[in-house]
């Protein structure tokens, strides 16, 4: 019997991260993907471009085009495909200002075909025209592709069919790396109570306004020299010049180390760290950190923050700061740095909560297992 055929839209690009996912989805013996997606994040800057999947990877995913005026995209070739209907499911962005995905949901409803989103969902409770407009986007679909709990609990409050909303979550790394990093998290940096030597943090993620990167350098300012962490921060990205010169003004000696894609050399520099330090809205660097058992300090309550957050537990995985808060966040980023046995506890649990739902492994078995649900629903109709 032939498996069905997906139509499939690579969210939200076909970025170094997603290669490990995409590899399972090519493997699957459920589905046959044909795997769509743009190759560039084309909504940033040159200093902030997302690094792209292998080349081999990227032969076997066909690029797609789309116009933006304005805030407003159409990708060109859905609408075409959804009309043809040479798939069994059509799985797109869920962009609420993709012109071409609200034509996509009426040609598929005048076609019959079944369509599915890919996407955030709910990040945060709505109201009003905001609200309402995204319930008239989402109730066009077939179901919806979400990373995390809360867009479904959202969701579900909203008055969408739970059973419509299917929480797949995220991933970046195979299941076999995480378990390397379980080797290397066996080694943590020195704590203060080793042999004398500061702790070391790591920051990990792009360089840009949206993760203020300038309340740490407030917070590590504020701490005696002689208890301040080492630095180490990972990423490139427009704002690097101008957070070397603040990092500086603070007296904080921190390391800028660009960006890093290699594993190997990632690998290394968690093995370094004792805490990663996530500030502004979080997102994949949260499970990175977690895969290589580090645990995380966190904003509570950030409005920019990805469902990945999800994965920092108060207390159990990581830690919580309030929002803003040089103060709070200098307290217990001092709380965690005095308390080893704890950070250690801390990160693993953390590599145990990406075993169990954020490898690629579990990423693509979620989405087929979503995939089976899904249309299976549409078949009854």
């Amino acid at each position: 019997m032939a498996r069905p055929r997906i139509y499939f839209v690579v969210q939200p690009t076909v970025a170094h991260y997603r290669e490990p996912l995409l590899r399972r989805l090519l493997e699957s013996t459920r589905y046959d993907f044909d795997l769509v997606g743009r190759f560039k994040n084309s909504e940033s800057t040159a200093a902030d471009e997302i690094h792209s999947a292998a080349d081999e990877v990227l032969a076997k995913v066909r690029p797609l085009t789309f116009s933006k005026i304005r805030g407003y995209w159409w990708e060109h070739g859905q609408v075409r495909e959804i009309w043809h209907g040479d798939h069994d499911a059509f799985v797109i962005s869920g962009r609420i200002h993709s012109v071409s995905a609200w034509a996509a949901c009426a040609v598929a409803a005048l076609r019959g075909r079944t369509l599915i989103m890919w996407g955030h969902g709910w990040k945060r409770p709505e109201e009003g025209l905001k609200r309402r407009v995204r319930l008239a986007f989402y109730r066009l679909t077939d179901g919806l592709l979400v990373y995390g709990d809360r867009a479904k609990e959202l969701g579900s409050s909203y008055g969408v069919p739970a059973e419509k909303i299917q929480v797949i979550y995220n991933s970046i790394y195979p299941e076999a790396l995480t378990t390397m990093a379980r080797e290397s998290a066996a080694h943590p940096g020195q704590a203060p109570d080793d042999d004398g030597a500061n702790p070391t943090i790591i920051y990990s993620s792009r360089l840009t306004t949206r993760h203020r990167l300038d309340l740490l350098a407030e917070a590590l300012g504020g701490m005696p020299a002689a208890a301040r962490p080492k630095l180490l921060i990972v990423g490139e990205g427009a704002e690097r010049p101008r957070l070397e010169q603040v990092f500086a003004e603070h007296g904080v000696d921190a390391e800028f180390l660009g960006a890093v894609y290699d594993y190997e050399q990632l690998r290394g520099l968690y093995a370094r760290a004792d805490l990663a330090v996530s500030v502004g809205g979080a997102g994949l660097n949260v499970t990175q950190a977690m895969s290589f058992g580090v645990p995380v300090l966190a904003e509570d309550g950030n409005p920019d923050s990805s469902p990945e957050i999800e994965a920092v537990i108060e207390a159990v995985t990581g830690r919580y700061y309030q929002t803003g808060d040089a103060g709070s966040l200098r307290r217990v980023l001092a709380e965690l740095l005095a308390a080893p046995t704890q950070l250690r506890q801390l990160g693993e649990a953390s590599l145990a909560v990406v075993r169990e739902r954020y490898t690629a492994e579990k990423h693509a078995e979620a989405i087929e297992d979503a995939l089976d649900r899904l249309l299976a629903r549409a078949k009854r109709g």
